[in-house]
């Protein structure tokens, strides 16, 4: 199956997690399996936005900054062997280029200055040739060229070394000392290399820091044999030599989190990283490396919390192909290695949007790797040559999309992303020295603190043992088959780990609660399905009750390579003929990668019962901002919700728009917590905020605070009829991308022309075309939804023919349901009965043009599963509507006439089989409409008598009865449509507002079943026929209520929903990672069709009410949550048809 992910502010800083300020959230109580819908993003590899290709390798890494004062970020590059100095766009053109008059090729990176007091900031280049040259970042003008030195790998960086916040240039030379100029080149300070003792070779980057809050920085490098620093007035405060090679430079960083800065540098002979104290130089640990570095990857080490436990680890690279991470206090974490022994430089950040630290490793064997927080591979991206630093991580152009920027020996600067929502406070080490003026330290430049939480979570193991095994999914235990109750009596979440025994299983004898254990003859182990470890768990307790002789338990930590550690159960306690076993607060092992009970019966047969594990988190406070991506019309109700994993006091949003300004305020509501139907908390508290007041035509985007924490949402519009603007065509154009029977240009070639034959192969009739049902190529019955779209046109004609203008007579639109009316007309036999469905099944995975042949009687057709005496009941129906729509004209390849005939002839068949319903209702209708018979006025006045359900269907049928025959029904459709109303908000009243399965006092938010899976999608189309309803309600009673019900089911399917995706492809800005669709393996990119409504989000497993969609990347993803489907789009028209309704 999938895991779950669970925005924006300009910069580097980052907020600074403290051991001092926790939010205990064992207050709140256990969190049953909290978190677990939140933990991964897409581990596809990332596609490329643009490349933009240089003169000559491109060493440095880009530098990515608003120079430009538009809002908008640039990208600095240094085009080596050309020199010369460039400045791209965020669309990938060139904005300028600079010819510093360089005599040597340009390796080292430019600096950049914060903006003056006019706005204006300034690059300063150093380069081999000894020369600085300061340039206007804006238009790439050269203002001053000076000599101090030459500098190859290090560079120049920016500081302010005066108590005025002046910045001054730095630059650390290999031969000649340190020197400081302003930025007029005059000099400021000057360090002699022999001012230190033996004199200083600076062959790496400098770094600064304010490391003792005096509003001047200090500077940090290294030599050649060790270490120094330089205070603010260009003294020689202190030198520390070890005498290994130190090839690269220091950071600065404060990774333990006391308040202090550490310097961490990496040195050769021997090859060790090491800590310093920062204020005086001491020694505080140095931890050996397997390799080598270089001049790369000793520049280039980072700081970030990657674990997520509240402290910063050093990551960094080597020469030979490795990655580090360390924790603060030098122990080893984890290493990944590359097949070729090559540099590797790092950058830190959430790269994905899943909320977690990934690490990108650019390397020589010409790979951008990424890693998760334990060193695991992601993905890897291949460029065409060696990448010497690291890639960038930034949002380039405002749009919440996380930006990966990257320059190869390949002479490109690519522009790549994998789509993830865009956060700063998940960037703690973006770009290589850390920022734009190559600072090479995080120390001071923290945000608001980040808080450290801790949180409880029961993992769900069945250790109640009242439940048989169960399956989740669409295949289920044949109940017939001789092992059935064999396999009923076998625990749901364990195994054997040994031989099975006669007589194991779940028994209802003897019971210490509930009314079963488990029973294990003697010489027999089980254990539950092994449990991931998460990064956050801190501690970890487990119980279990056992009654009879040898009992035995243990926790059993899994690695890579087998058994980490064992904790045993001790045993506590004798309750009657039960004894307790547990363990208490043991600390994961280094390198455990799961986890398990073990129980084992060693001297007789013992039950057990009442197992379970509880584990504590300790994580840094987050949370992410949930709104409809799309946008919000004015006049109409605007809410999101805030989705943190702590209690916050404090809580409040602004809107602001795209220069940061704040233009709406107000005030989060806190609306608590969310348990699923049987008891499952979904681990987060949700708050509401509510800008319904604001109506201006604008761009914005909800930055949220809570408890000083930040956050933003994804761009939203907010406009006049927005929605309607920017799905209305999408959702209908998505049954073009569907089409069978027809070339579909730049997707596939003209498909199953040979469709179809009857169930014995012997009779071919002609019904090719319709649509393919969803993300397989079968065609079952069209019709519903040709009715279905026709209902939603027929609502809004006008509007809907004016998003594309009509081509020779017809809409675009009403060009698709004759489509799909065209071939329901067809799939009507002689009878009057419907042809089957058309199926071939599901094991075809490639372009639908290759299924078959094309060519009928060859004896690959897809065979129908009847010939005819299928329920023609939508069928008649969609053809009798399409012949009113066509107003007497022909259309869909056949005259009027046969539309009215085909239609009549099925409604009687129907009739005739005893079928008495809308369908016929609605057919009865259209066809007086289209022949003035007034028998068809007689049926339909008896039907309309008979049919008593209350939905969608029947109220726009009995207006449309009403339109025809001169009744007013209005006052007791009114009233019926208003009750059922009344009960569906009872059923919405949560943190969303979605629309659940109920009761209202335990509500069921996915149809969730107790005790046995099978077949089951997600909750797109019952989200949005509920919107349709209510949207019909408020058209009878303007209530407030309503409008917001029906919002918020727009709301979650684009994007106000737990995993922060809008469930319509490309309308908003994130989307699943993967579609669960044969397209994928036709060429389209992610199985993707534009417009397309997926299934949704549905539930985790068998009595697990918790949210699951498959956010794995993996190219067919779970089909019940990434799959789209035809009635979802129908529901969601016919749900914007009538939510505009309301306004026309």
């Amino acid at each position: 199956m999938g895991r779950h992910k669970f925005c924006m502010r300009r910069g580097p800083q980052r907020p600074c997690a403290s051991r001092q300020t926790e939010i205990d959230m064992n207050s709140i109580g256990v969190i049953v399996a909290a978190a677990l819908f939140i933990v991964s993003g897409s581990e596809s590899s990332p596609r490329e936005v643009w490349q933009y290709e240089a003169l000559s390798n491109l060493y440095a890494p880009p530098l990515v900054a608003d120079v430009t004062g538009d809002g908008i970020q640039e990208i600095i590059i240094s085009d080596s062997e050309a020199r010369r100095a460039r400045c791209i766009d965020a669309n990938g053109n060139p904005l300028w280029e600079c010819d510093g008059g360089w005599a040597k090729r340009l390796i080292s990176p430019a600096a950049l200055s914060e903006p003056d007091s006019e706005g204006q900031r300034l690059l300063a280049v150093a380069n081999g040739d000894g020369s600085l040259v300061c340039i206007n970042a804006a238009d790439g003008a050269l203002l001053w060229r000076r000599k101090l030195g030459a500098v190859e790998w290090g560079g120049a960086l920016w500081a302010r070394l005066d108590k005025t916040g002046a910045q001054v240039i730095v630059v650390g030379t290999e031969r000649d000392g340190i020197v400081a100029v302003d930025s007029h080149g005059e000099t400021r300070r000057h360090l002699a290399a022999d001012a230190a003792t033996p004199p200083m070779h600076i062959r790496g980057p400098l770094a600064v820091a304010d490391i003792n809050s005096a509003g001047r920085d200090a500077v940090f490098g290294a030599s050649r044999f060790g270490l120094f620093c330089m205070d603010a007035d260009g003294a020689l405060l202190w030198e520390r030599y070890t005498g290994d090679d130190f090839p690269g430079g220091p950071v600065v960083v404060d990774a333990d989190r006391d308040g202090k800065a550490e310097l961490y540098c990496a040195s050769n002979d021997d090859a060790h990283l090491w800590r310093f104290d920062a204020a005086t130089g001491k020694p505080e640990w140095h931890a050996p490396l397997h390799g080598i570095v270089d001049a790369y990857s000793a520049s280039s080490p980072a700081a970030g919390d990657i674990t997520r436990d509240g402290y910063d680890e050093l990551v960094l690279g080597d020469a030979q192909g490795n990655v580090y991470a360390f924790r603060h206090d030098g122990a080893l974490l984890w290493t990944f290695s590359t097949v070729k022994p090559t540099h590797i430089t790092v950058s830190l950040g959430d790269v994905n949007g899943d909320g977690h630290i990934e690490t990108l490793a650019a390397s020589g064997d010409h790979h951008l790797y990424c890693l998760d927080g334990q060193g695991r591979l992601l993905w890897r991206y291949k460029t065409d040559l060696r990448l010497i630093y690291p890639a960038t991580l930034t949002d380039l152009d405002n749009d919440g999309i996380t930006d990966i920027l990257v320059c190869g020996s390949d002479r490109k600067l690519r522009r790549l992303t994998l789509g993830g929502r865009y956060s700063a406070t998940l960037m703690p080490w973006p770009m290589r020295r850390y920022d734009a003026s190559q600072s090479g330290a995080s120390f001071g430049k923290c945000g608001p603190v980040m808080p450290t939480i801790t949180r409880g979570e029961t993992l769900i193991i069945h250790g109640d043992f009242e439940q048989g095994k169960v399956r989740d999914g669409l295949e289920q235990f044949d109940t017939d088959s001789p092992f059935y109750k064999t396999i009923m009596s076998r625990p749901r979440g364990w195994r054997a780990e040994t031989a099975r025994k006669q007589g194991w299983g779940i028994t209802d004898m003897v019971a210490y609660t509930g009314e079963r254990s488990l029973l294990l003859p003697g010489d027999m182990t089980v254990s539950t399905e092994p449990q991931p470890c998460a990064s956050t768990w801190r501690r970890v307790s487990a119980a279990v009750h056992a009654s009879g002789g040898g009992a035995f338990a243990v926790l059993r930590w899994l690695g890579d390579y087998g058994v980490v550690r064992e904790d045993p159960l001790a045993p506590v306690r004798r309750e009657e003929k039960w004894e307790r076993l547990e363990v208490k607060d043991a600390a994961p092992p280094h390198g455990a990668r799961w986890l398990l009970m073990a129980l084992d019966a060693n001297d007789g047969a013992v039950h057990w019962d009442a197992a379970s594990i509880g584990v504590v988190h300790e994580e840094p406070a987050a949370f992410e901002v949930l709104v409809n991506q799309v946008g919000y019309d004015r006049g109409m109700p605007k809410r999101f919700l805030a989705q943190a994993n702590f209690a916050a006091r404090d809580a409040a949003f602004a809107l602001v728009n795209d220069r940061g300004e704040s233009v709406f305020n107000g005030t989060l509501h806190h609306e608590g917590r969310i348990h699923g139907h049987y008891g499952n908390d979904w681990g987060y508290e949700y708050y509401s905020g509510d800008f319904t007041d604001f109506n201006d035509n604008a761009t914005v985007r909800v930055r949220a605070a809570l408890d000083g924490l930040t956050e933003y949402s994804w761009p939203i519009e907010i406009g006049e009829s927005v929605l309607w603007r920017r799905t209305a065509r999408p959702a209908y154009r998505f049954f073009y991308y569907q089409r069978c029977g027809m070339a579909v240009p730049g997707w596939y070639d003209a498909c199953h022309l040979d469709d179809a034959a009857s169930p014995d192969g012997k009779t071919q009739y002609e019904l090719r075309g319709g649509w393919h049902d969803a993300g397989d190529y079968n065609k079952y019955h069209n019709a519903p939804y040709a009715y279905g779209l026709a209902a939603a046109y027929g609502l809004r004609r006008a509007a809907f023919d004016a998003l594309h203008p009509p081509v020779s007579g017809t809409g675009e639109f009403f060009d698709e349901i004759l489509w799909g009316g065209d071939h329901a007309r067809r799939m009507i036999m002689a009878d009057g009965s419907a042809f089957g469905h058309i199926t071939s099944g599901y094991g075809f995975w490639g372009p639908p043009h290759l299924e078959t042949d094309n060519l009928p009687n060859t004896g690959d057709e897809r065979r129908g599963t009847r010939e005819r005496g299928d329920n023609p009941d939508a069928h008649h129906a969609a053809v009798a509507r399409v012949a009113v729509l066509l107003e007497g004209r022909d259309g869909g390849g056949a005259p009027t006439g046969e539309w009215v005939e085909t239609a009549a002839r099925s409604l009687d068949y129907a009739l005739g089989e005893g079928r008495r319903g809308l369908w016929q209702l609605s057919t009865a209708i259209d066809l007086f409409l289209v022949t003035g018979n007034e028998k068809y006025r007689e049926l339909a006045a008896s039907l309309m008598e008979e049919v008593n359900e209350i939905n969608v269907m029947r109220v726009e049928i009995t207006r449309r009865y009403d339109a025809a025959f001169g009744t007013n029904h209005a006052d007791a459709l009114r009233d019926a449509v208003l009750e059922r109303t009344e009960a569906m908000l009872a059923n919405a009243a949560n943190p969303f507002g979605v629309y659940t399965f109920g009761p209202p006092e335990n509500p069921n938010f996915f149809n969730t079943p107790a005790d046995q899976g099978g077949w089951h999608v997600g909750t797109s189309s019952h989200l949005l026929e509920a919107a349709a309803f209510v949207a019909m309600a408020y058209q009878y009673e303007p209530d407030p209520q309503f409008l917001r019900f029906v919002w918020d089911q727009f709301n979650w399917t684009l994007g106000m929903n737990p995993c922060n995706i809008s469930l319509m492809e490309g309308a908003g800005s994130a989307f699943a990672p993967t579609y669960h669709h044969r397209y994928t393996f036709a060429g389209v990119p992610r199985g993707a069709v534009p417009g397309g409504v997926v299934n949704g989000v549905t539930w985790r497993s068998v009595g697990d009410d918790r949210p699951f969609f498959d956010m794995s990347g993996v190219d067919i993803p779970a089909y019940e949550s990434n799959e789209v489907w035809l009635p979802h789009n129908t529901a969601y028209l016919n749900a914007l048809a009538n939510l505009m309704a309301v306004s026309d």
